[in-house]
């Protein structure tokens, strides 16, 4: 297993906001996002963070919430 995969890994045990208030950690995990775009029926354009795996992707999950957002 690779140092950035065991230490993502570790991170999954701590909350988000501990590593989104840790500008290494959150650097670390945005690693792998890629931006996208795309286009709505009325015509508005909406941007996105796509997390992209290294290597072959073995699965995924998507997640699709409400307009208010998580709560």
């Amino acid at each position: 297993m690779s140092d950035r995969r065991r230490f993502l890994k570790g991170l999954t045990s701590l909350p988000l906001a501990t590593v989104l208030a840790n500008p290494r950690l959150a650097a670390a995990v945005s690693a792998g996002l890629q931006e996208v775009e795309a286009k709505l029926a009325d015509g508005r354009t909406i941007k996105a963070a796509l997390p992209v795996p290294q290597g072959q992707a073995k699965g995924s999950i998507l997640l699709v919430h409400e307009w208010w957002g998580l709560v």
